[in-house]
């Protein structure tokens, strides 16, 4: 192929592009320009390596704190749930007294006036629309069941104690000897209305 180019070489523009052996850079400056290039990237590195560290110690410190906040979290917790169960006795209680306008008083007169001798009560337990009596006797005669009876008898007698009552049933009775002496221990459970 023949190539025809009338414009003197001078003024030619060279086909081939820019070449660096064209564009006649001092070397002093190429290199200036490279280690310019290399230290701001080694500098940007060293400026985010900086960030991360200081980064990581925070969540170090956010971790330690949390770990002392969580334990202080627990008890916290214990406590709310404890108070959400009093809440809960105090609702039923108020439930069964307020609601139901149960008169316990004259009640409690009447089980202290019926109680025969030889017997005494341990525990009363009012809960969940029932009362839940729990006692012991001892008898010379061993009439500890006889006794038992007889009790539950005459709270069933006794219309006042009765009317707030649908039933009065004795749950169980138990035949022990403690300190050479035969003692039964009972309860009784009263359903309220």
């Amino acid at each position: 192929m023949i190539n025809i180019n009338l414009i003197p070489p001078g003024l030619r523009k060279n086909s081939a592009g820019l070449s660096a052996a064209s564009i006649n850079i001092p070397q002093e400056i190429l290199l200036g320009v490279v280690g310019g290039v290399v230290f701001l990237i080694l500098t940007v590195h060293l400026i985010l390596g900086a960030v991360w560290l200081t980064a990581a110690g925070h969540l170090s410190f956010d971790k330690l704190q949390w770990q002392k906040v969580l334990s202080d979290k627990s008890q916290l917790d214990d406590i709310y749930n404890k108070s959400r169960e009093l809440r809960k006795k105090i609702s039923d209680i108020s439930d069964m007294t307020v609601k139901k306008i149960v008169v316990w008083s004259p009640k409690l007169n009447v089980i202290s006036d019926v109680l025969p001798r030889g017997m005494w009560l341990r525990k009363m337990v009012l809960d969940k629309g029932s009362l839940t009596i729990e006692g012991s006797v001892v008898s010379k005669n061993h009439d500890e069941i006889t006794n038992v009876g007889n009790f539950v008898s005459a709270l069933k007698k006794n219309a006042a104690f009765m009317k707030d009552f649908s039933s009065l049933e004795v749950n169980s009775i138990q035949r022990g000897n403690r300190s050479s002496m035969e003692v039964a221990d009972f309860i009784i459970t009263a359903k309220l209305k």
